[in-house]
């Protein structure tokens, strides 16, 4: 059996770095961010990372604001980021072994195909905590997008939200570049060897436009009967909701009870998305209506089925925030973050979008800062030959690791990194199919 010289395999890691990089089209899509040290294997890390908090702001006509009652409170939410995931890649010793130039290097079929597949499961893990997790869905359900005016639909329901202009991105397969044709300005490459290395291709009203096969399907739940809310004022302070202490994608968001299902073991998916009766999306910078008025989408963040009653605990985003509501503190603070209108009546009917146990394949608008992609250096082992190296473009870092087994003989070379898709903001972020 040959051997690997440690410039052979400085050259395999850096031909699999580069071929990574160029595949990976979320590098574009979602912000990035290494942190300090090193993971063990077995190990993971926990960030929290501080939500700036909202103010409610009044006009007086007659001198300034009277506080002689007191300061408005501020409550700071937060989300909490863990990175515990990692992805391999690996191949047998015989492949590793005849990449010894730079052209074998990017001849080797396994090279390539190694870290292709790592680029394209990297991204389709992304891209389905992304979709997954937006409350905000326009057009049908289900249909293709065919018009200019179906992707600027999420663009407008964003703005309402109050999300900027920069770094946005659309996401769509394949499929609908052929059906918009000419209304996708293409962009001109300038690499200047064929590759467009950020991976978005086009435009579309001026946001840059990504054609990929790794967007997930849902399938939504089985769910059947007539869903309705189980109990009255089930709104919540936003005090009680701004902190996300042990699990991420807490932020602002609910639980909620309902009834109605049509048996037990009814099922209800995370990424759905529905409304209720008289409960209206709110636009807490105007301090009224979102307008034109139209009923607030909730997504379920947590898979779900229902008990022998029929009943459910739904855990729901965007909280269901009231102006106005609570007492003390709470009635400033919850205006200036409130979410709807007013608390659903009992028995308010709960609509789902899309037919139950079907699958749709939700298209995407992100701003890069929604998802937050926490990454961190695997420790280098103490056995075997191994080196580390960090993409150009965006930190990860990848471990290469060759092993040999005493016993059997086996020779192996594995490729390892690791990385959490963390949800940051989920307002920034609306799925989308046509009209």
């Amino acid at each position: 059996m040959g051997t690997v010289t440690v410039d052979q395999a400085r050259l395999v890691l850096n031909t699999f770095m580069t071929v990574l990089e160029d595949t990976l089209v979320t590098g574009e899509a979602v912000q990035w961010n290494e942190h300090d040290g090193e993971m063990d294997d077995l190990n993971k890390l926990q960030v929290v990372e501080q939500v700036t908090p909202r103010y409610n702001v009044t006009r007086t006509s007659a001198g300034v604001k009277d506080l002689t009652s007191g300061t408005d409170g501020t409550v700071f939410g937060s989300e909490i980021f863990t990175i515990d995931g990692t992805f391999n890649a690996n191949m047998g010793w015989g492949d590793f072994i005849k990449v010894r130039d730079i052209g074998s290097a990017r001849e080797s079929a396994a090279l390539k195909g190694a870290a292709t597949s790592m680029a394209e499961k990297i991204d389709a893990y992304i891209l389905g905590i992304a979709a997954l997790a937006a409350n905000n869905w326009t057009g049908t359900i289900g249909n293709n997008v065919e018009n200019y005016i179906d992707a600027i639909a999420a663009y407008t329901r964003l703005k309402e939200g109050g999300v900027g202009d920069n770094d946005l991105r659309l996401i769509m397969p394949h499929i609908d570049k052929q059906l918009l044709g000419d209304q996708v300005i293409n962009l001109p490459n300038s690499t200047g060897d064929g590759t467009y290395r950020k991976g978005f291709k086009g435009m579309i009203g001026d946001m840059p436009a990504l054609f990929t096969n790794s967007l997930p399907v849902l399938t939504v739940g089985s769910r059947t009967g007539t869903i309705l809310i189980n109990g009255a004022a089930q709104n919540v302070n936003y005090a009680d909701v701004a902190a996300s202490t042990s699990t991420n994608g807490r932020f602002k968001t609910q639980t909620i009870s309902i009834d109605g299902f049509g048996g037990a073991t009814q099922t209800v998916k995370a990424g759905e998305v529905f409304t209720i009766a008289g409960v209206y999306a709110y636009d807490n910078r105007k301090q009224a209506l979102v307008s034109p008025a139209r009923l607030q989408q909730f997504t379920v963040t947590d898979d779900t089925t229902a008990a022998g009653s029929a009943m459910l605990t739904l855990r729901i985003y965007p909280a269901m925030i009231v102006p106005a509501s609570g007492s003390g503190d709470n009635i400033n603070i919850n205006s200036a973050h409130a979410t709807v209108d007013a608390a659903p009546a009992d028995n308010a009917a709960i609509t789902f979008i899309g037919t139950a146990s079907t699958a749709y394949g939700p298209r995407l608008l992100i701003q890069k800062e929604a998802i937050n992609v926490n990454t961190v250096p695997l420790i280098m082992p103490a056995t075997g030959i191994a080196m580390r190296k960090k993409l150009s473009r965006i930190p990860l870092s990848v471990r290469m690791w060759q092993w040999s087994d005493f016993n059997t003989g086996a020779h192996s070379v594995r490729f390892d990194c690791a990385l959490n898709a963390n949800i940051r903001s989920r307002d920034r972020m609306s799925k989308f199919n046509g009209a």
